[in-house]
């Protein structure tokens, strides 16, 4: 493959740019929301790969040849973390590939467990210097020719405004596939399991879904989402016949060529309508000696997931209990860092540790057969990672959290949280709600009103 890039010394608008692709089938826009540095944009894919967990060649051994199959770089020591390689999204059940668990749930929209792909067009924006990468990749010999026809499309692309529409002539309903009463079961059987000495903790969740009737344009959801509920990995992503709508602000894995972190989040409180009620929820998250222990239990669930490949005694936590403040809740998270042997590649790291302990519990197998013993449906791309591997050794990967997904008109969000022996039922449940709460406010502002909400 050829690749060409060039260096811009100015910040493009990266809506801007995507709203002209984002109909484009595998366009993918990696926000990085307020808080982040890059912006990353990609779409018309010199090559696009479905993965299952089934599939006769592993998802990850798989995923080590696709980016083999690109040559390595010689880019400047300060170019950003992505220029060539893989993006897409890993989904849940790509976990069933290495362990088991049971039989996946039904799938009947026939959605693929993940989808790579190398993308021929990339727009990377650097926020903190100023500058901007535009990069080809083509199995043909004129990389240099496509990266100026690229060069002169994007600069237009900045230059002309996107006003987000809201789309009052769709309409629908949301509801909850289990009722209110039957979560609050489910969570006492996870405490039964807990008690039993099964698990010290799992991730319950369940999913929100209705039909969404007349003409609706999912890249103007995604914009309000953004709005209300700003992620720093969040993510757009076009495959065909199926949208992720992402406004994650969980971190799963970053890596360079020695060095990962996971940021794992545990505790969730919601901000308050003043700042006195903002704060005594912060009081509240800081001072919850369960949001604490839950925390504990991943942190040491995860450096085990890095032990098993990182250089013998490098793996440390950095940070423990912080506290962050998101525009509709509060979370408290840890970071856990290791060093990378040189043979270690990325499919072997991603085996290691996927999916994301934040999101099964711990110990993660047993977690994982309960959460599928007690969810009425497959996770899919909830609770999966989208991000990139770069083919220079570099990589980012969110824990798909706070994400929508759209197919055949269909919209479907889901929630969960993490359950432990001292759990309240009723609590657990509201903080369900309190994760919803960004996702539903989007949809009532992008349908005007027209779409309506569980809980209303």
């Amino acid at each position: 493959m050829n690749i060409a890039w060039k260096r811009m010394a100015q910040t493009l608008n990266a809506v801007h740019v995507f709203a002209h692709v984002a109909d484009e089938p595998y366009s993918l826009f990696l926000d990085s929301g307020s808080r982040g540095r890059y912006m990353l944009l990609a779409w018309n894919p010199v090559l696009a790969a479905e993965l299952r967990h089934d599939d006769e060649i592993p998802p990850f051994e798989r995923l080590n040849h696709m980016l083999e199959s690109l040559p390595l770089l010689e880019a400047p020591a300060d170019a950003p973390p992505f220029l060539a390689g893989l993006m897409g999204y890993l989904g849940y059940e790509l976990g069933w590939g290495y362990e088991v668990i049971g039989e996946p749930k039904a799938n009947p929209r026939e959605i693929p467990d993940g989808v790579l792909m190398i993308p021929g067009c990339a727009v990377i924006i650097d926020r903190e210097l100023g500058e901007t990468w535009v990069v080809v990749t083509t199995e043909e010999d004129d990389a240099e020719q496509r990266l100026e026809t690229l060069l002169a499309d994007v600069m237009a692309w900045h230059e002309q405004p996107v006003v987000p529409q809201t789309c009052p002539h769709v309409h629908g309903t949301l509801k909850p596939e289990i009722e209110h009463e039957d979560y609050l079961g489910r969570v006492e059987r996870v405490r039964e399991y807990i008690a039993a000495g099964d698990i010290f903790q799992a991730n319950l969740s369940y999913r929100i879904r209705g039909q969404v009737e007349g003409e609706g344009d999912p890249w103007q959801l995604y914009l309000a989402l953004r709005e209300s509920n700003n992620g720093e990995y969040a993510c757009y992503f076009n495959v065909p016949g199926y949208l992720i709508l992402s406004s994650s602000p969980e971190l799963f894995l970053k890596w360079d060529q020695t060095t990962i972190e996971t940021i794992p989040i545990k505790g969730t409180r919601p901000r308050g309508t003043t700042p006195e009620e903002d704060e005594a929820y912060r009081h509240d998250l800081a001072t919850s000696e369960k949001d604490r222990a839950e925390l504990l239990m991943i942190v040491d669930l995860e450096r085990n997931d890095l032990g098993k490949f990182c250089e013998w005694g490098s793996v440390h936590v950095p940070s423990l209990f912080t506290l962050e403040s998101h525009p509709t809740v509060w979370h408290q998270v840890a970071v856990v860092k290791g060093t990378i042997p040189p043979h270690v590649k990325a499919g072997d790291i991603l085996q290691a540790t996927f999916p994301g302990g934040s999101i099964t519990g711990a110990p993660k197998i047993r977690s994982m057969q309960i959460i599928h013993e007690l969810e009425d449906s497959r996770r899919g791309i909830y609770t999966g990672s989208i991000g990139f591997i770069d083919r220079r050794g570099t990589a980012e990967w969110n824990i798909a959290i706070r994400t929508m997904t759209w197919s055949d008109g269909e919209l479907t969000l889901a929630v969960g949280g993490g359950i432990v022996t001292d759990s309240s039922p009723d609590e657990e449940f509201r903080e369900t709600q309190t994760k919803a709460k960004g996702m539903l406010r989007a949809v009532d502002r992008w349908s005007e009103g027209n779409i309506k909400g569980p809980w209303a």
